[in-house]
């Protein structure tokens, strides 16, 4: 667990589902071209589904008091099988450019660490210049070309990893 400031950065408990559904969904409506699940198929998730979510997903959440304001998941990929994934990051626009995305990302690479894995992993959208920038300024650099998203494949993702063992920004 860490903190910035007033933000608090912590794993995702079945108790914070609410808030975690709410912000799954926000980050759905505001950069829809960054995940590979639509706002329209996750707004119809039970909530049965979000507690499971919140449960076994390896979310770490970002709040500011009460309020849930990011998150990110760290998993598996079954094509890098000696790294671990950076998943559905986001942090709430009032929050961009604090530090609270890096710490989120920083809450991954952790929990990598603690796996004795030294490789981390993710797929960012190209066309979501933002993710791009953040993604290369904190030392994670392109592995192959740039493939079409499965759910949209207008849309193309680029494979990034980093190793953590020189990598001081994370």
């Amino acid at each position: 667990m860490s903190s910035r400031g007033d933000v608090v950065i912590r794993p995702c408990y079945a108790t914070d589902v609410e808030q975690f559904r709410e912000l799954r969904l926000l980050a759905l409506r505001d950069e829809p071209d960054a995940y590979g699940s639509t706002y329209e198929e996750s707004s119809r998730r039970p909530t049965t589904a979000w507690i499971e979510m919140a449960k076994t997903g390896n979310y770490f959440l970002a709040f500011d008091g009460d309020r849930a304001v990011g998150m990110a998941s760290g998993g598996e990929f079954s094509p890098y099988p000696h790294a671990r994934w950076l998943y559905g990051m986001f942090v709430h626009a009032d929050y961009r450019g604090t530090g609270v995305a890096r710490d989120l990302v920083h809450e991954v690479a952790e929990w990598t660490r603690g796996l004795s894995v030294m490789t981390l992993g993710l797929h960012v959208t190209t066309t979501v210049s933002r993710a791009v920038a953040f993604y290369r300024g904190l030392g994670f650099v392109p592995s192959g070309p740039a493939e079409p998203m499965q759910r949209d494949p207008t849309l193309h993702l680029q494979t990034m990893t980093t190793h953590l063992l020189s990598n001081d920004r994370i």
